[in-house]
């Protein structure tokens, strides 16, 4: 039996972790919404999170679907997600102009 690495998706990881990061913070963001405002909103938020990391959204959707058959890669890729929200919610604390 022979060992084969798994196949390079088309975002890198810690890239991918920081735009599913992203994902997150818009879906909190139009969580209240309802209907096709909401559903256009998040996309046009998706697609500018992919805009400012300077990658596809295509590259995006196909690297996703190749976590999905990688489990074990997808749960290091969500432990990198999980420490940027982490970060992003100590900063927002930290910042009394992000306070509501």
């Amino acid at each position: 039996m022979t060992c084969q690495r798994a196949e390079p998706l088309p975002v890198p990881d810690d890239t991918l972790a920081k735009v599913l990061a992203d994902v997150h913070v818009a879906e909190a963001a139009v969580q209240n919404l309802s209907g096709t405002y909401k559903d256009s909103l998040k996309s046009a938020f998706i697609a500018q999170a992919c805009s400012i990391r300077q990658i596809k959204l295509t590259d995006l959707y196909k690297s996703v679907d190749m976590l999905v058959q990688q489990p074990d890669r997808m749960e290091k890729v969500y432990k990198r997600v999980e420490k940027r929200l982490e970060a992003l919610g100590k900063a927002q604390k930290s910042n009394p102009a992000l306070e509501k």
